[in-house]
């Protein structure tokens, strides 16, 4: 039985949680450090246990609800990071103070925007930003490489059609 509202809303929602409540130290905790390991957990568990689902499903094809699910854990993986050194290496960031900050920041990066607000002003943080924008590269040549597969796929007369239609 195909459940595509996991990959569309679970995941994410776990993912999301587990960002906002993870606890960088004691004193940033949202929800407390015990609740926010139990959630955080919680959430990750959401996460493996859709994964896990798809892979026992062998479907083996890369799909796009897949690159954006990276997409997001790979970003708050990123805003993570940048909050952790936000809140442990004071300097390192400009304009970071909140979790959603982190969040934002990373997102903008992502979107190569760059609004200027928060920035990375010390080593580390620019090393972490240099290897984000690494990533952004390699995640946009895999799309367009997903794009053009899909695109070739449906073309009439294409190999991939023709075997379909055997």
């Amino acid at each position: 039985m195909r459940r595509p509202w996991l990959n569309w809303l679970l995941l994410p929602v776990g993912i999301l949680v587990a960002y906002f409540v993870v606890p960088v130290n004691a004193d940033n905790a949202p929800v407390g450090v015990l609740l926010g390991v139990v959630l955080a957990v919680a959430g990750l568990s959401a996460v493996a246990w859709v994964v896990a689902d798809e892979v026992q499903r062998a479907e083996k094809r890369l799909r796009l609800v897949h690159l954006l699910l990276a997409l997001e854990l790979v970003v708050v993986i990123f805003s993570l990071a940048y909050y952790w050194i936000a809140v442990h290496q004071p300097g390192e960031f400009n304009g970071m103070v909140t979790r959603l900050d982190a969040l934002y920041f990373a997102l903008t990066t992502v979107a190569t925007v760059g609004y200027g607000d928060i920035n990375a002003a010390g080593q580390l943080a620019r090393l972490l930003v240099s290897i984000q924008l690494v990533f952004n590269v390699v995640f946009i040549a895999a799309l367009v490489g997903l794009l053009q597969g899909r695109m070739r796929e449906g073309r009439p007369g294409s190999r991939d059609g023709d075997d379909a239609r055997e």
